[in-house]
């Protein structure tokens, strides 16, 4: 199992489909009550090797996610555009995502 700590997120988010998010650039999600606009995925770095725990380089995660989807995306950066409370539990979508 690969700790999440690992890719040192601000949110995580469950139920979409794995790497969607790869195709937003440019556009709106609602995180909450907050309007976010997507800018770019964001391209993982070999930080993510490193056990958050030990502090040791234990995986080759950057390569894994290169070899096995041909990409080193892992999650996207936003911007907020209109801010708003988010609590943990709060839905996050997009206008194109089904309900």
């Amino acid at each position: 199992p690969v700790d999440p700590l690992r890719f040192r997120a601000n949110l995580y988010v469950e139920g979409w489909p794995p790497w969607c998010e790869n195709d937003w650039t440019g556009k709106d999600l609602m995180v909450g009550f907050a309007r976010v606009k997507v800018y770019a995925p964001i391209v993982r770095c070999a930080a993510t090797e490193v056990d958050p725990e030990t502090g040791l380089r234990d995986m080759e995660l950057v390569k894994v996610l290169f070899e096995a989807y041909g990409h080193m995306n892992c999650g996207i950066y936003v911007h907020v555009a209109d801010g708003g409370q988010i609590s943990v539990g709060d839905a996050c979508t997009t206008p194109h995502m089904p309900k």
